[in-house]
């Protein structure tokens, strides 16, 4: 077969799986627009133009068995000016392939199955919303997400999102949005997670993007969390992971406000010793959101003072405290304390005085002041029925002028 001078030409039903450009171009050089319609089978192009194509326009519609058009075919096209590839079922394409045809100016997407993640469209999240690329696509604003994540969802919704959560997310840890939900205006509210787990942070990071459910900090050099709930960044962090720091403290959680509305808490693994049994009480009792209390792993301290309201809280909330066969005394010398489960421990083992609490000191203190008390108050029973039959003053009355 010669050369034919052919300038426009249109592919209908295409029968085969793959198509060679590159063969094409060679047999019909003076072509100027290319159409392949309704191409139900053609999965793949061979092949590419190079920079002696004289297309200008390109159009591909209906080929609902290609997931990507290869940016090589088209990148070292001089002439081409539009690129039409509507109603197909594209979901990826690369940058290079509208940045490099130099003359083009025109792209139309819609009606495509669009993969906005990783590797899919996301690439335009990047793009100002005046560069050159962004205006070639005419019909932006009509694109539509496809996979599961954000189906149905408005293109450039999403892409507004990424690019705010890709310009916030704190070094070194790394952003993902795990979801993407609709507002009654038609907004979009982003669920995402921030994981810097193993970073050797000493401190959690100062902000977090817009949208940050989850948190995860495992295994760093953190010792407090009084940086976290005083954070307004923070208020919204539904779950939070603090497993294998160095955390000794909680006390900070008392009277917090996150810590009425937390979902999950994980502390395992750090150097607890006690916590505010009170405050947890409150909160797991109150708390409409929680679904998850992580405390095992922690070296806690099996004292008469402590144990029975903290085992009690432990059996009380077990379907909350998902570790708490977990929860055990620290390693010790005494064998019937070291390592035991404080769920089940036998509590005449910390109080084998048989005392449920110790006599604290404020309590001495309200004991010696009853005692006074009522010695004053008999003092002055006995000098009153002593005047009353003597006759005789007291002796402190007596005296006194």
């Amino acid at each position: 077969m010669g050369r034919l001078d052919i300038t426009l030409m249109r592919i209908l039903e295409w029968p085969g799986e793959c198509f060679n450009v590159g063969r094409l171009q060679q047999y019909f050089p003076e072509l100027r627009q290319l159409e392949y319609i309704n191409c139900t089978n053609l999965r793949n192009f061979k092949g590419r133009f190079d920079a002696n194509c004289k297309i200008e326009k390109l159009v591909m519609h209906g080929l609902t068995s290609l997931w990507k058009v290869p940016a090589n075919m088209v990148v070292l096209m001089p002439r081409l000016q539009e690129l039409d590839l509507r109603n197909n079922v594209l979901r990826h394409m690369k940058a290079k392939m509208l940045r490099g045809p130099p003359a083009l100016e025109r792209v139309r997407l819609s009606d495509n199955k669009w993969d906005c993640s990783d590797h899919g469209l996301d690439w335009l999240a990047m793009e100002r919303e005046n560069s050159t690329i962004r205006k070639k696509i005419v019909d932006y604003y009509e694109l539509v997400c496809h996979q599961q994540l954000y189906k149905g969802k408005p293109l450039h919704k999403v892409m507004d999102i990424i690019k705010t959560l890709r310009r916030t997310c704190p070094d070194p840890c790394s952003c993902a949005m795990t979801n993407v939900v609709a507002d009654r205006n038609g907004g979009l509210i982003p669920i995402i997670t921030v994981d810097c787990k193993s970073k050797q942070l000493e401190e959690p990071p100062a902000t977090l993007p817009p949208g940050t459910t989850t948190l995860r900090l495992e295994g760093n050099k953190i010792n407090t969390i009084r940086s976290i709930i005083q954070n307004p960044h923070y208020q919204k962090l539904a779950d939070l992971y603090l497993d294998n720091n160095s955390i000794s403290t909680v006390k900070e959680l008392e009277g917090s406000e996150w810590f009425t509305s937390f979902r999950v808490l994980s502390l395992k693994g750090n150097l607890l010793k006690q916590i505010p049994v009170y405050a947890f009480d409150k909160a797991l009792q109150s708390n409409v959101n929680i679904m998850q209390v992580f405390l095992g792993h922690n070296p806690w301290r099996c004292d008469c003072h402590f144990i029975p309201r903290f085992q009690s809280l432990l059996l009380k909330y077990k379907r909350i405290i998902r570790d708490f066969t977990d929860v055990r005394c620290s390693s010790s010398d005494d064998s019937s304390l070291s390592l035991v489960q404080i769920s089940t421990m036998a509590l005449g083992n910390v109080c084998k005085s048989g005392v449920e609490f110790p006599i604290s000191p404020i309590n001495i203190l309200n004991i010696t002041l009853t005692a006074l008390i009522l010695l004053v108050v008999g003092r002055f029973v006995y000098d009153w029925h002593s005047f009353k039959t003597t006759g005789k003053l007291p002796w402190l009355s007596s005296i006194l002028p």
